[in-house]
């Protein structure tokens, strides 16, 4: 069965390879996917801002 849909938007940006690999590695070790890690940089950025 198909998840729901998420209230939320996609994005398209475009990062260098360097980044990339670098994202890519800290996500395997954290556990996660590049797309979840983003998203908790982004979160967290948000929440600092608001402090």
């Amino acid at each position: 069965m198909a998840k729901p849909k998420q209230n939320g938007v996609r994005k398209s940006v475009y990062i260098s390879k360097e980044l990339e690999e670098s994202l890519e590695k800290e996500a395997a070790e954290k556990g996660t996917n590049f797309s979840n890690l983003v998203r908790m940089i982004l979160v967290e950025r948000e929440a600092d801002k608001k402090k």
